[in-house]
């Protein structure tokens, strides 16, 4: 080939490098904009897209990316110069791109995102935290350097300031990041989870209603205590998701609740310190949720793989439960806090009809009252499956006897009976308790799903073996003709929501019972189906290593 046909291909390979560099820049600096106007103090989303093009994109382009970053603060700058100066507009024109590229490449030398085949849910929130680092960094040394007008007296650098700029740097990557990484990995594309059906379901049915009706109770509501309650109850979607989905459930919640919260910002006061507060919260539980959502299945695999590491396994089943308790706990606040609620707005729309019941017509006037009939019914169900009233008002024993339990299945046209037996079922740990109750509403869910049945019998037997308690649920389930088997019950469904199960079978019933150290057992016959399953009793810090290593051998069933 000679030497000018080599110079046109050079420069035909160079040209097309060229126009990449170029769109890379102009999409970087296109989606930038479009971040930051959408962005507040408090909720930084270019921080997000910062840390993500930096884990992401080639290397080759990141001088692309700074570029376009560049103009784009230099649009910023410019527009402001003649208000804050001319060296404000210098330094805030410095891409904080170029200052996030170092200590996020040498994080990533030592804390690779991905272990394995799935992502590193610890890298993931340490990049989080470079980010939200830098870009306080990078906003504090602007606001260092804005000259006020004269007559006008410069702005003060204090904590206060610094951590709101973290804070918010911190929300928006922890927005974004974790969100993207759950459903793409580079190199493969879409990850399964982005088409699975039961998470896709999960994320439409059981995220976007709630968070809706939360943000309507924030944006009509005018008591301020009912706003506050809602704003905390937006992060109760991503504690959800992690039981159902694991950190990935955690990560696309922890999206919606931040947008959701973020949208009260619009309808309310712009920096409103409830609603950093509310953010603080999000970003808290959605971070532990996280970290827990990656930990547990990584717990139970290798409490099962390798009895030399009993002591390290334990570690991890005590965390998994104080983590379950936690969740539960919060569960019950929310449920209590529910039922205040219903009672406030019942007392408040009592007040308002009385006044102007008077007015309506008398039609109009009963259909007021069946729709609040139906709205307070709605927020007692949605209490009830988030927490038990039976177990808040008479305990244990109550709740099993005449419960949800009770309720649903007569729902399912069963007949149903509870039997207790052994002793020291009132000395077990609370968390065991209340975990004891979720397994037999998922086993109840699950031996409906299989087929109708005409009865059910629980029993439940507590003991002490070696100094160790523990607790035994057996539910029997008589058989309907054979017909009608093969096919689920109709109302399994519905029970799912009454419960407030996962309605995902043996394997959620399983890896709840290994986190309490048990087995899980099924059997059928011609007659009946049961499933009989084994919990001990929480740990403790104090347990000591005989103790620890007799848990590692569960008793029969």
């Amino acid at each position: 080939m000679s030497g000018n046909g080599l110079a046109r291909l050079w420069g035909r390979f160079m040209g097309q490098r060229g126009l990449q560099h170029v769109w890379v820049a102009g999409i970087y600096g296109a989606c930038y904009e479009l971040m930051r106007e959408i962005s507040v103090a408090n909720w930084n989303l270019p921080t997000g897209l910062r840390v993500l093009c930096l884990l992401l994109v080639p290397y080759r382009f990141w001088p692309a990316m700074m570029v376009g970053e560049m103009i784009a603060l230099a649009h910023h700058g410019w527009a402001h110069h003649e208000e804050f100066g001319w060296l404000w507009t210098a330094v805030i024109t410095f891409p904080p791109l170029l200052l996030a590229a170092a200590p996020v490449e040498l994080a990533r030398r030592h804390l690779p995102l991905f272990r394995g085949e799935e992502p590193d849910v610890t890298a993931i929130l340490t990049y989080v935290l470079i980010g939200g680092a830098v870009n306080a960094l990078a906003n504090t040394w602007g606001l260092s350097t804005v000259h006020m007008p004269p007559g006008e007296t410069a702005p003060e650098i204090t904590f206060h300031i610094v951590l709101t700029y973290f804070l918010g740097s911190y929300l928006g990557a922890l927005t974004l990041v974790p969100a993207v990484l759950a459903l793409w990995r580079p190199g493969a594309g879409w990850s399964r989870f982005a088409t699975d059906r039961a998470f896709l379901r999960d994320s439409a049915i059981g995220m976007v209603p709630a968070l809706v009706l939360l943000m309507g109770l924030i944006t009509y509501s005018k008591n301020d205590e009912v706003v506050e309650i809602a704003r905390m109850a937006a992060f109760l979607p991503a504690a959800w998701m992690t039981l159902r989905h694991g950190w990935r459930g955690a990560a696309i919640a922890g999206l919606l609740a931040s947008f959701a919260v973020e949208f009260t910002v619009t309808v309310t006061v712009s920096r409103d310190p409830a609603v950093i507060q509310a953010q603080a919260l999000v970003a808290f539980a959605v971070s532990s949720l996280l970290m827990l959502g990656g930990r547990l299945p990584r717990v139970v695999k290798a409490a099962g793989a390798d009895a030399r590491d009993v002591g390290e396994s334990l570690r991890g089943f005590q965390l998994a439960q104080q983590g379950l308790y936690q969740e539960e706990l919060r569960l019950r606040y929310v449920a209590d806090s529910l039922d205040r609620l219903g009672e406030s707005m019942l007392m408040g729309q009592k007040r308002m009809m009385d006044r102007f019941g008077p007015a309506l017509p008398s039609n109009m006037e009963h259909a007021y009252a069946r729709h609040l009939d139906l709205t307070q019914r709605e927020m007692q169900r949605l209490a009830n499956a988030l927490h038990p009233r039976s177990w808040r008002e008479r305990g244990l024993a109550a709740t099993f006897e005449d419960g949800p339990l009770a309720q649903a299945a007569a729902m399912a046209g069963a007949e149903y009976a509870c039997e207790f037996s052994g002793a020291g079922l009132n000395l077990l740990a609370p968390d065991v308790h209340m975990m004891l109750y979720r397994q037999a509403c998922e086993v109840l869910v699950y031996l409906l799903a299989r087929e109708p049945v005409r009865r059910f019998r629980l029993q439940i037997r507590g003991g002490c073996t070696h100094g160790r308690r523990w607790v035994v649920l057996r539910m029997t389930a008589v058989r309907a003709a054979a017909s009608q088997r093969g096919r689920p019950a109709p109302e399994w469904r519905q029970l799912v929501s009454l419960l407030g199960t996962n309605g995902q079978g043996m394997t959620t019933v399983r890896e709840r019972a290994q986190i309490y150290g048990g087995l899980v057992h099924e059997h059928e016959d011609e007659h009946h189906l049961g499933v009989a399953l084994l919990l001990h009793d929480a740990l403790r810090i104090e347990a000591s290593a005989e103790t620890d290593l007799l848990y590692a051998r569960p008793a029969s069933i």
